[in-house]
């Protein structure tokens, strides 16, 4: 007599609960806002610490060398249109240990620190600098003093947590009502957006400096803004006139990566976007969105140069980089949203830019949700996480009990963001250094997920036949094979950089510390989970043999 063998469960259940609410388009958009628009550090970073490099071409070539990484999730997005992104992508193709350890480390818990950058860029870019200008162009003693607060550390922890607590709410009450926000997102960015390229091209060069004088005077600050910070920085022994750097110019790239690697985020909701499975609309999802902000942050960067001069960009990067206090309005960084409400004196110029900046900036603790979310739903559903982490609302269709714990998980990374820090003088660290270990951290995932999409032809062969990509070969190999490997190859490159690079920033012992320490409990993570479960009768390897549930 023949005997049945039961199968084992392999999920915690058979269907995610999500649902397909998202259009192509409104994924589009969603990439482009999470790519950042309004992310402002290239523009002071790079000249500052890059002195002869070429601001404009360095976030091209930044743009051309996250293309592969793009293409490659394209490719995988539609093999797997799944929630869950790399988490289900690296895990399909080279297993479980190495997925859970490399998004959890890089995504799930690194991205708790860009919660805390979405409210200090709320507070500090958004607020203060609505209350900045507005008070500077009315007159108004009371607006100064509200945007003196809101940057500070009292005011940007008050707003941080706020912006983390209102996401909460909107995203607990369905994915809907965020789609339908963020057309309002998306409209008040682009305004605000044009509004600071339109300022700064029709500036003349000849009255920046009187209008820059004019605004610091009006916020308290010296009447001879422009040439006393000239002459503090060249009084510091910085060139304002440096000769061409190629080298300089490729050390930017890295740099723009903080934005621009984001292009690919809409993959951890694949689940909740319509025609997911199609090639042409992934790659217009993820290639078109990275094609048109590269294109518009290099525009900036040009418009930028344009009105200020090439020589008081480098001052406005020695006010960031080198810590020139001449070099700011009264400790404010001259950041190109800055620079513009202090060239129009418009208070409509302040609010149309501002409104867009914080709502962007608001924007951008809503992807840290609903990224990561997805990601701990796909964990769990594995049994890598506990099973109430993937309840999913029958109501609104969102994983609520995720939200809530990331938004707990948020509140003590926001206060040592804007508390943290240790040492004396020009020794001292402060947990705000460790913002660029976001990027290199999210960054060996991105670069993981580019080798998975170079061997998903052959470490994952039926799902790759079954896609609508593999037909698309080159030389008689699959495509997706060539471009992940030139994705990863500039990938590794760029967290070479960022690890030994001194003016790329993530050299301090803190950082290398926290980077090491939370690799190894995510790993130690995996190892115990797949212990427990074992034990109890549950081999977890069989989830990575299986398409997850829809």
């Amino acid at each position: 007599m023949a005997t049945a063998v039961a199968m084992p469960e392999v999920f915690v259940r058979k269907s995610s609960g999500l649902v397909r609410v998202m259009s192509p388009s409104s994924a589009f958009i969603y990439n482009v806002l999470t790519m950042g628009l309004i992310f402002p550090w290239t523009y002071l970073w790079a000249p500052g610490a890059l002195p002869g490099g070429q601001l404009v071409w360095g976030i091209l070539l930044a743009v051309v060398l996250e293309i592969p990484i793009a293409l490659a999730y394209v490719w995988l997005s539609t093999a797997l249109p799944r929630s869950g992104g790399d988490y289900v992508f690296q895990s399909r193709v080279l297993g479980g240990g190495i997925a859970f350890t490399l998004v959890m480390s890089g995504f799930v818990i690194w991205i708790l620190q860009w919660v805390a950058l979405s409210g200090w860029l709320l507070s500090y870019l958004g607020f203060a600098a609505l209350f900045l200008g507005l008070g500077a162009t009315l007159g108004n003693a009371t607006f100064l003093d509200w945007a003196g607060w809101f940057a500070s550390g009292d005011g940007i922890i008050v707003v941080s947590i706020a912006n983390a607590a209102v996401a909460l709410l909107i995203l607990a009450s369905g994915f809907k009502n965020y789609i339908r926000l963020q057309r309002v997102m998306w409209a008040a960015t682009l305004i605000a957006f044009g509004t600071m390229l339109v300022v700064l091209f029709l500036a003349s060069s000849d009255s920046v400096p009187g209008n820059l004088n004019a605004f610091s005077a009006s916020i308290g600050g010296s009447s001879t803004f422009y040439e006393d910070a000239v002459s503090a920085t060249t009084a510091a022994g910085i060139d304002l006139n440096p000769p061409f750097s190629l080298l300089a110019t490729l050390l930017i790239a890295p740099i723009a990566w903080t934005s621009l690697q984001w292009a690919t985020y809409s993959s951890q909701q694949n689940g909740e976007i319509k025609d997911a499975r199609s090639f042409r609309s992934q790659a217009f999802i993820i290639v078109g969105a990275l094609v048109l902000t590269g294109v518009l942050l290099a525009l900036l960067a040009f418009v930028l140069e344009r009105a200020v001069g090439t020589g008081f960009l480098y001052v406005a990067g020695a006010g960031y980089w080198s810590l020139i206090p001449e070099a700011t309005f009264n400790g404010v960084y001259l950041w190109p949203n800055i620079v513009a409400i202090a060239i129009s004196a418009s208070p409509l110029v302040v609010v149309l830019i501002s409104f867009g900046f914080i709502l962007n900036s608001h924007q951008i603790v809503h992807n840290c949700y609903i990224g990561m979310t997805r990601v701990m739903v796909a964990m769990s559903l594995d049994r890598l996480l506990p099973e109430w982490v993937s309840r999913v609302s029958e109501r609104f269709h969102t994983p609520v009990n995720a939200h809530v714990i990331y938004f707990l998980a948020s509140i003590p990374v926001i206060f040592l963001y804007s508390r943290f820090a240790y040492g004396e003088g020009d020794s001292i660290v402060s947990w705000t250094s460790l913002t660029l270990g976001v990027t290199f951290a999210c960054g060996y995932v991105f670069v993981a997920t580019a080798l998975a999409g170079a061997l998903l032809p052959f470490r994952a062969k039926a799902l790759y036949d079954a896609s609508p990509g593999s037909a698309y070969r080159i030389g008689g190999y699959p495509l997706v094979t060539v471009v992940g490997i030139i994705g990863f190859v500039a990938g590794v490159l760029f967290e070479i950089l960022f690890i030994f690079n001194a003016q790329l920033g993530l050299t301090s012992d803190l950082a290398h510390n926290v980077v090491l320490v939370i690799l190894v409990v995510s790993a130690l993570w995996y190892l115990a989970t797949k212990y427990m479960r074992r034990s109890s009768g549950i081999n977890v390897d069989f989830a990575f043999k299986e398409i997850p549930p829809e």
